[in-house]
C-alpha cells in the first residue's frame, strides 16, 4: 500500500469495494475521527438531539427523589430500541427553572444497562428527537422521556458514575452540562457552590455506550429531598 498523507479526492456513496486510500508512515490506515466535535456523526446523519416540549417551560421531575431510590426515579431515560445500534451520549443540559422544598444537595447519578426491553414503566413526557442534519432522513431509534420517570433496575444494570454537582439545593437558573467521555475530571464551577448565587456547572462523565435495547439514565437527586424541582433540558446523542 502507497503512503498517502494528502487527503484524496471525494468519492461518493456507492457499491464499490475499495481499500483505505490513506496510510501513515508505518503503513497504518487513516481512519476519520468520528469523535472530534461530533461533525462527522451529524455529517453522515448519526447524530440527534431533543429538549424540552415547550420553550423556557420546565417540567417537573419527582417530588422526591434521594439516594435510596438508586435507578427507580431517573429524570431522564433513553432507551436504545434498535437491534443493531449503539447509542453513545454526548452531552445533557439541565437549566433549573422551579426548586422543590427539603433538599440539601445537588446529586447526579448515571445508569446503564443491557436489558433488551425498556425499563421505564410509567411516567415523564416522551420527547421528539430530531436529526441534526435536515438533508438526511435518518431517523433515530432511541426513545427519549424526561420528567418524573419511574423505571425499574435492568438486567446487567451497572452505575456509571455519581458526582455531587452542588453541596446546597439548587437555584433557579442554574445550569448543569454533563459531557461524556471527556478529557478528565475537574472542578465543576469555577466559582463557589455552596450558596445561593446562579451556578454554570460543567460536570465531567465516563463515556457511555447504551448498547441494543439497553437503557440509559440520568437520576437528579438530593439528600432529605421532600419536594419537586423543575427543569428543562437538552441531549444529543449518536448511534452506530
Amino acid at each position: 500500500m502507497a503512503i498517502a498523507k494528502t487527503l484524496p479526492t471525494r468519492t461518493a456513496d456507492g457499491s464499490a469495494i475499495v481499500l483505505p486510500s490513506r496510510t501513515g508512515s508505518y503503513g497504518e490506515a487513516y481512519i476519520l475521527p468520528m469523535g472530534a466535535k461530533q461533525t462527522l456523526f451529524a455529517d453522515e446523519g448519526s447524530y440527534f438531539t431533543t429538549y424540552n416540549v415547550t420553550d423556557g417551560t420546565g417540567i417537573a421531575g419527582h417530588a422526591a427523589p434521594v439516594q435510596a431510590d438508586l435507578s427507580t426515579k431517573p429524570l431522564l431515560h433513553l432507551y436504545n430500541a434498535s437491534a443493531t445500534k449503539s447509542a453513545s451520549i454526548d452531552f445533557i443540559r439541565i437549566r433549573m427553572t422551579a426548586i422543590g422544598a427539603g433538599a440539601t444537595t445537588t446529586d447526579a447519578t448515571i445508569w446503564v444497562d443491557n436489558n433488551s426491553a425498556t425499563s421505564k414503566t410509567s411516567g415523564g413526557t416522551v420527547a421528539t428527537v430530531v436529526n441534526v442534519n435536515p438533508g438526511i432522513s435518518n431517523a433515530a431509534s432511541s426513545v427519549i422521556t424526561f420528567g418524573a420517570v419511574v423505571a425499574t433496575a435492568g438486567t446487567g444494570e451497572v452505575r456509571i458514575d455519581h458526582q455531587r454537582v452542588r453541596s446546597v439545593v439548587p437555584v433557579v437558573e442554574d445550569q448543569y452540562v454533563f459531557q461524556f467521555g471527556g478529557a478528565g475530571y475537574a472542578m465543576p464551577a469555577a466559582m463557589a457552590l455552596t450558596g445561593t448565587a446562579v451556578v454554570s456547572a460543567y460536570v465531567h462523565c465516563p463515556p457511555v455506550v447504551v448498547p441494543p435495547g439497553g437503557n440509559f439514565k440520568l437520576v437528579l437527586w438530593g439528600a432529605s429531598q421532600s419536594g419537586a424541582h423543575s427543569s428543562e433540558y437538552t441531549i444529543g446523542f449518536w448511534e452506530r
